[in-house]
């Protein structure tokens, strides 16, 4: 049995201190006006350059376009893994294929990668890379396509491969792809137009081996859907939301820790949440969904995420810990500051809940939390202090653009000192603004719980690798 390279991927999704979870594409598609051919996924993984293990079948379903996502235990903390991973067609049911015929396979053609769990120790330091809207323009039927954005992730590889800068994973925070190119000409709104449209973004070289080779984790924006989407819209374009969110479902949310393994795979419908919570060394990551929970109408009951979402936020950030860890508040838009363009699309317009997270910080005395957001096609840090109280302290980090050919943010479209806007309760001020930097870029964040100056380490880099600024921030 001869075992076919993926048709897109791999991705290493979720991983922990003994498991990872690995997801890939293959092809099931027939002749036109047949139905599908089965395909199965075939996966094995190596510690280190050890022998490969038994193989690992998998469905790849044609609701799903034929992804599909094989899960590993048992490994060891904080080691080196490879693993080889493709596809096969067969008109057979699964119980037939034996073990030994999968041994038997061919893997000369399959493709490959690796990845380093997760350590036990949650005093390990930690750094990774994040940012966002990697824009990725396909238009008249692919014959205008520009795929510039694919250098950013070329430049995080060279990182890791020549300067060894260990990488232990990459959050992509929103707007992965841009279903809407330039928002109105021959926007995405059928299941096949965003499966195309994730398969051409997420088979570029460099993104590709950035996925296949560190845990990589995701969360939507606007642009998965539609320009500034919320669930109002739904109820008057529920098919183009379905359509997305089940490419969504497919491409980006399986491969996370969002998608409970304990429900039934088979379901092709919306999923039940999108947010999710993972640990990995010294920081604990809580990814918002900031999309499909958020209502705009009626004024007067704003939401941006719904009840059951900010409790878990709130139960997660008061969580006991017995070392020192850093907070990671992931929101696809800043959290702070104000974006003066469209507050209303960002944490501004939804002032309440804003000042509801940050009481619940302040009255808790949660230390080391830091929000990272993107969005708005520029990149820089900013803190938040409290008129009267001292103790009080959390930081922002945005990172944006990883792709953007048109005109970016602005260092004057923000609001960079003063307090933020709320509607009643406590005065929270901006402080500590550090440059905005407007080009496309990556931002590196690392932490050092044994370095006892309790810093956090920002660097911003430019889409081809320059360093643009390091900050460090007191936690």
């Amino acid at each position: 049995m001869n075992i076919m390279p993926l048709v897109v991927g791999p991705i290493v999704g979720k991983t922990t201190a003994g498991s990872v979870r690995l997801w890939g594409c293959g092809d099931g598609s027939f002749k036109s006006g047949q139905p599908p051919r089965r395909c199965f996924g075939l996966a094995r993984i190596a510690k280190g350059n050890g022998p490969f293990g038994s193989p690992v079948m998998f469905k790849m379903k044609p609701h799903f376009d034929f992804t599909g996502i094989v899960n590993f235990g048992g490994l060891n903390s904080d080691t080196a893994y490879r693993y080889q991973i493709g596809y096969f067609n067969a008109e057979l049911e699964p119980s037939t294929i034996n073990e030994a015929a999968m041994n038997d396979s061919s893997w000369s053609s399959a493709s490959d990668g690796s990845f380093i769990t997760a350590p036990s120790s949650a005093n390990k330091p930690v750094s990774f890379v994040f940012g966002s809207c990697r824009y990725l323009l396909r238009m008249f039927g692919g014959s205008f396509f520009d795929d510039r954005g694919d250098k950013t992730f070329r430049s995080i590889m060279k990182q890791v491969r020549e300067k060894n800068m260990r990488t232990d994973f990459a959050l992509m925070v929103g707007d992965q792809i841009y279903a809407d190119d330039l928002k109105f000409v021959s926007p995405d709104d059928s299941l096949d137009e965003f499966n195309r449209r994730y398969r051409e973004v997420f088979s570029q070289d460099h993104i590709r081996d950035v996925m296949s080779h560190m845990p990589t984790y995701m969360i939507l924006d606007d642009h998965e859907i539609r320009d500034n989407w919320s669930q109002d819209q739904a109820y008057c374009e529920y098919n183009l939301y379905v359509a997305a969110m089940q490419s969504y479902h497919s491409y980006q949310l399986v491969h996370g820790p969002a998608f409970d393994l304990t429900e039934d795979p088979n379901v092709s419908d919306i999923p039940k949440k999108l947010w999710y919570a993972f640990r990995h060394g010294s920081a604990k990551i809580f990814v918002m969904d900031t999309r499909t929970e958020r209502f705009d109408k009626p004024e007067d009951v704003r939401d941006m995420i719904g009840s059951d979402q900010m409790n878990a936020l709130k139960q997660w950030l008061t969580e006991d810990e017995s070392s020192p860890v850093v907070r990671f508040v992931v929101s696809s838009v800043p959290f702070f500051p104000e974006y003066k363009p469209d507050p209303s699309d960002k944490w501004a317009g939804f002032t309440e809940q804003r000042a509801e997270i940050l009481d619940h910080i302040r009255e808790h005395n949660v230390k080391r939390v830091v929000f990272l957001g993107g969005d708005v096609h520029c990149s820089m840090t900013a803190q938040l202090a409290h008129a009267s109280d001292p103790n009080f302290k959390v930081s922002s980090v945005i990172s944006s653009s990883f792709f953007w050919p048109y005109p970016q943010g602005r260092r004057s479209d923000f609001k960079l000192s003063g307090h933020l806007d709320q509607s009643e309760g406590a005065s929270y001020r901006v402080s500590q603004a550090s440059k905005v930097w407007s080009e496309d870029n990556f931002t590196r964040v690392s932490y050092d719980p044994a370095a006892g100056s309790d810093k956090l380490v920002v660097r911003f880099f430019s889409r081809k690798g320059k360093l643009l600024q390091t900050k460090s921030l007191s936690l």
